[in-house]
């Protein structure tokens, strides 16, 4: 299969070389110094203390247009989909989308292909210049259909070595839960400068963690909290040596995802009339550090 990816970032960087290994991946990058690079060089995979450079990997600059592609991989943070949509509003084939949060979701109608899916990505990636990635934590990919049939997305039925996919059956509920655990980690652990681990070990730190899982998942209406709360905590532990995404964006000075996560719970909870005290505050100090470069 001839799979494009849009997204030169780690996630981008984690699907092309990870994929390559049983398709044909062609990575559309923003800069054409990058796609360069690429083409030229490869892609170096760090993955369980090894090194791999993967040549097989095609690289253009998506300023140059997408063609000959069976799925189109878009791996981009939902605050560049505004710029990257006109791009592949025709397109016809398959779509598969990889955005964190909720609010790309209304996006998605004004596409004219009749397979469209998105998906949470669980691994951990970290870029560590425009062609070398690191795979730092093994996970699984979830993948549901917004629209068509979820067997025109083969990658749902193959085995792909330390890369598996798996099927959910309600994009909503999927997408909520990974707004969950998003919305409770990153905020916090950006502002408190601590890895995931040190929201539950520090008991100061594990109160707020309860406090704002309360609120979050008041606002968004969570039915079984128990359980989501278990879960949260969960992956706190399971990647506790990590520096959640959000952290690493304000410690290099780069636009974090806040209004994706917590952006779409203050919606929510302006319009169902819910407390948002918590969130809202968490929401103003990442903006100010963003403000701040960092």
């Amino acid at each position: 299969m001839r799979i494009g990816i849009i997204g030169g970032g780690a996630i981008g960087l984690l699907f092309a070389s990870r994929l390559s290994e049983k398709h044909g991946v062609t990575l559309y990058t923003h800069t054409a110094d990058q796609a360069s690079i690429i083409q030229r060089d490869g892609i170096r995979l760090i993955a369980n203390g090894e090194s791999r450079l993967l040549t097989g990997i095609l690289s253009k600059c998506l300023d140059d247009g997408i063609s000959n592609v069976d799925l189109l991989i878009v791996a981009v943070k939902q605050y560049h989909l505004p710029e990257i949509l006109p791009r592949i509003k025709g397109i016809q084939v398959p779509l598969l989308f990889l955005q964190n949060g909720y609010g790309h979701i209304s996006y998605l109608n004004q596409l004219q292909s009749p397979t469209i899916f998105v998906g949470v990505v669980e691994h951990g990636a970290l870029k560590h210049d425009g062609n070398t990635v690191e795979h730092t934590g093994h996970g699984i990919t979830r993948v549901a259909s917004f629209k068509g049939d979820l067997e025109q997305l083969p990658l749902v039925n193959e085995r792909i070595d330390h890369f598996p996919f798996a099927r959910s059956e309600d994009f909503h509920l999927m997408l909520i839960d990974k707004l969950v655990v998003n919305a409770v980690i990153n905020p916090l652990t950006a502002i408190l400068n601590v890895e995931n681990g040190g929201l539950i070990t520090n008991s100061f730190y594990y109160q707020l963690f309860q406090d704002l899982f309360e609120e979050i998942s008041g606002i968004l209406e969570i039915q079984n909290k128990d359980e989501s709360f278990e879960h949260v905590k969960s992956v706190c532990m399971a990647t506790a040596e990590n520096r959640s995404s959000m952290l690493k964006d304000i410690e290099n000075g780069r636009k974090t995802e806040i209004d994706a996560i917590l952006g779409h719970i203050l919606s929510e909870a302006k319009s169902k009339g819910k407390s948002d005290c918590l969130t809202s505050s968490l929401y103003k100090m990442i903006k100010g550090k963003e403000s701040q470069g960092g």
